[in-house]
């Protein structure tokens, strides 16, 4: 069958929702409802962008073979304080039906683990995670307007208030231009002097045999004339940035958190394991002997090699308690991203049976290459030389499904507040580290998030 246009999959939605709730009667018990019907080829991201739903979601794997474009909330499970991710977890897969394996929460977690979320990631929580009410879900099968909805559960949205809903999404898709702002403050934490301290600090503790390394991040805080459209620029973003996880969460009308990370902390279908080790960066050449003079560069630094290699020796050593059948690539290799270029080498395992996505998440988060080495003191250093709330930045974020589950860590992200936006990025610290050089390696992180905002 050919897919509908958006007018008539927007009927026949609404006829697959009311027979299912028709037949809803004889269930007791809970359960979560997937209704969806194939439509024309549309741009999942000029699509959230045209929909007046204050809630949204967005998430698209790092080919592109999959994006999700979500509309409010058919269910959520979040809170403000520390999670017990195990108690998490199965909380998650109370509603997760087996025969609607596209079905997912999507959400993450703060990186301060232990404290209460700052008045601006206040609206995220400490954790959050939603399945979106409605969504556009385009894979290899096609593309889909898909609703999701409780049955038999007091809190559970009824027919007349789904289809009140259905009736607020917008199929005519126009897309305003972008329109250039002016900068009114820039705003950098810690500002220059204060990260050279804090660098000096760190390296004087690393000399004491302290800690190995330790990840210090920067925010840069942008104050406009006029809002920015957050959708309207992660699309300036995704076309700008290759290669990467494209994520989004708009928590209400005035907070949005999104990003273009290179990093998967993991991905597990079924009982196999795939996860990658990333640090270590040089900027991409403006010609191709430029690009492999920084490639040779990085893969001869001794100290950006001994940064990767932390983040190596943690993982392989995390995956050898809970994997059989390890594999990891035997030589480095250089992932080329469209502005910056790392160090990189990929793990693919099968997992004991016993072991969860909670083990997953409390053992490799965070990889030295998002806190440092040995990580419990190294977020202790964070905590005392980092000015400021990370929020979700650097922090695990992703979707769970029946059986398939990726987390992705948040970096190269901003948070965006109407008229002001801040730029998260950090650099890796270990002996050798220069606080000049890491200060301008941030700003090559951030280089095309300015580009991006015509900057």
């Amino acid at each position: 069958m050919d897919p509908f246009a958006f007018s008539t999959a927007k009927l026949r939605l609404l006829e697959q929702i009311r027979n299912a709730c028709s037949e809803s009667e004889s269930h007791d018990a809970p359960r979560m409802i997937r209704c969806k019907v194939e439509v024309e080829n549309v741009a999942a991201m000029q699509w959230l962008a045209c929909q007046s739903i204050p809630i949204k979601t967005y998430w698209a794997n790092r080919n592109q073979e999959f994006k999700m474009a979500g509309l409010g909330i058919a269910h959520e499970i979040s809170g403000q304080q520390t999670p017990d991710l195990t108690k998490l977890f199965t909380e998650l897969r109370v509603l997760l039906d087996p025969k609607y394996p596209d079905l997912r929460y999507y959400g993450g977690f703060q990186f301060n683990q232990g404290s209460k979320p700052s008045q601006e990631w206040k609206s995220f929580g400490a954790y959050r995670f939603i399945i979106p009410l409605f969504e556009l879900h385009r894979s290899e099968e096609g593309t889909f307007l898909v609703c999701n909805f409780l049955q038999n559960i007091e809190n559970c949205n009824p027919p007349e208030a789904i289809v009140k809903q259905l009736e607020d999404v917008q199929f005519e898709l126009t897309m305003s231009d972008w329109e250039e702002r002016t900068i009114l403050h820039r705003r950098d934490i810690p500002d220059r002097a204060e990260w050279q301290s804090s660098l000096d600090t760190a390296l004087e503790e690393m000399e004491t045999g302290k800690y190995e390394k330790v990840v210090l991040a920067r925010k840069a805080t942008l104050t406009f004339n006029d809002p920015v459209d957050p959708v309207a620029y992660l699309l300036r973003l995704r076309r700008m940035t290759e290669e990467t996880f494209n994520f989004y969460f708009q928590a209400d009308e005035g907070h949005a958190f999104l990003g273009a990370t290179p990093e998967r902390l993991f991905k597990r279908q079924g009982r196999t394991l795939h996860t990658e080790a990333i640090a270590g960066t040089r900027p991409r050449g403006l010609t191709t002997r430029d690009d492999e003079r920084y490639a040779r560069a990085l893969l001869n630094s001794e100290k950006e090699v001994r940064e990767h290699s932390i983040v190596v020796d943690m993982i392989k050593n995390v995956l050898e308690k809970y994997c059989h059948n390890l594999v990891m690539d035997e030589e480095v290799q250089i992932t080329r991203l469209s502005h910056v270029q790392h160090l990189c080498k990929h793990f693919k395992g099968e997992l004991d049976p016993e072991t969860s996505d909670a083990d997953l998440i409390k053992a490799l988060h965070p990889t030295p290459a998002m806190g440092g080495y040995p990580t419990d003191i190294a977020l202790e250093a964070i905590e005392d030389l980092e000015p400021f709330n990370r929020g979700w930045y650097a922090a695990p974020i992703g979707f769970v499904g029946h059986d398939h589950t990726e987390f992705v860590v948040a970096i190269r992200s901003a948070l965006i507040e109407k008229e002001r936006v801040s730029l998260y990025s950090g650099a890796g610290i270990v002996l050798g580290s220069d606080p000049a050089e890491e200060w301008q390696e941030i700003e090559d992180k951030i280089s095309k998030f300015l580009k991006a905002l015509d900057l």
